[in-house]
């Protein structure tokens, strides 16, 4: 069959996010023209995880209702402070 190239399914894609101590504001996709204001934040949720290894998983995942009507999953890297969207 050949040698194929190997990625990761639904691996999270690095978003703007401005936010006020943690709660997001408004959101944006490199592709998208302009950010779009969350208008309201459905739910949120932590992961902690793989404590044993040198690198932890440490994730506070939230549920975004965006001005546009739709739903965002981002979630915030705790260990590295980056934002990042999950995709189903």
């Amino acid at each position: 069959m050949g040698a194929r190239a190997v990625r990761a399914l639904n691996a999270p894609l690095p978003i703007a996010v401005d936010h006020e101590d943690g709660v997001p504001r408004a959101v944006r996709r490199p592709a998208w023209p302009a950010p779009l204001a969350v208008r309201e934040v459905l739910d949120r949720w932590r992961i902690d995880d793989e404590w044993w290894r040198e690198r932890t998983v440490a994730r506070l995942y939230q549920a975004l209702l965006l001005e546009d009507e739709r739903v965002l999953v981002v979630f915030r890297d705790l260990v590295g402070g980056e934002w990042f969207e999950q995709r189903d």
